[in-house]
């Protein structure tokens, strides 16, 4: 396979790519504070060239706008297929409306856009989620998942529901041969809730203060 790392942009040169396999979960642990673009780097580290990828961005806190300038930034243009679902009025200026779906991203971006009413809505999450993976089976392209951020989602749900919540989601990325990238704030939570979430994913990375993304 060719490397998406030839295609990427400058700002990918402090990411260093893991070995992740089809089926993985990664759980990608540092502070807002100190993150740019390094984790959508590290997840087009691992990933087919750009036309030759799937990938489905689930944030919390973010625009569909921002995440389609993120992967510009880091690739140099956006994947065969980008899907993205956002939060509530993060999203103002997409074509879907709240719990809808379109085709056409903000911009002029070329991209499919769903809304959710609030991070807590893990059902609604879920099934867009499950839809676009869907839509994906039997597709020959790599599909990659990102999920930003947990630490946002255990704000709207408890520890149990999340927990649940991303065991079922990390079935349906393995079934589907996919590899998925979650954030979490390690500085937001106590021991406990990291040990609990770590046992959920293949592969555990932390970004450290040189740049690289290392085993803690």
């Amino acid at each position: 396979m060719e490397s998406a790392q030839r295609a990427r942009g400058a700002d990918c040169d402090t990411a260093v790519a893991p070995p992740v396999s089809p089926g993985d979960s990664v759980l990608l642990l540092s502070s807002p504070m100190d993150r740019t673009d390094a984790d959508y780097c590290l997840a087009a580290e691992n990933a087919a060239p750009p036309t030759e990828s799937n990938v489905l961005s689930v944030t919390l806190n973010e625009s569909a706008e921002a995440i389609a300038e993120r992967w510009i930034r880091c690739v140099g243009q956006l994947p065969d297929q980008l899907a993205v679902i956002t939060v509530g009025d993060t999203n103002r200026s997409a074509a879907a409306t709240d719990g809808g779906s379109g085709t056409a991203g903000p911009s002029g971006y070329d991209m499919s856009t769903a809304v959710v009413s609030s991070p807590g809505d893990l059902t609604g999450l879920g099934i867009k989620l499950s839809q676009c993976l869907s839509a994906w089976d039997g597709h020959d392209n790599e599909t990659v998942v990102r999920f930003d951020s947990l630490t946002t989602l255990l704000q709207f749900a408890d520890l149990k529901r999340s927990f649940r919540f991303i065991h079922v989601l990390t079935g349906r990325i393995s079934s589907a041969g996919a590899v998925g990238y979650f954030h979490l704030d390690p500085g937001a939570h106590d021991e406990q809730t990291l040990a609990t979430l770590r046992g959920l994913f293949d592969i555990v990375l932390e970004r450290q203060e040189d740049g690289e993304w290392r085993e803690p």
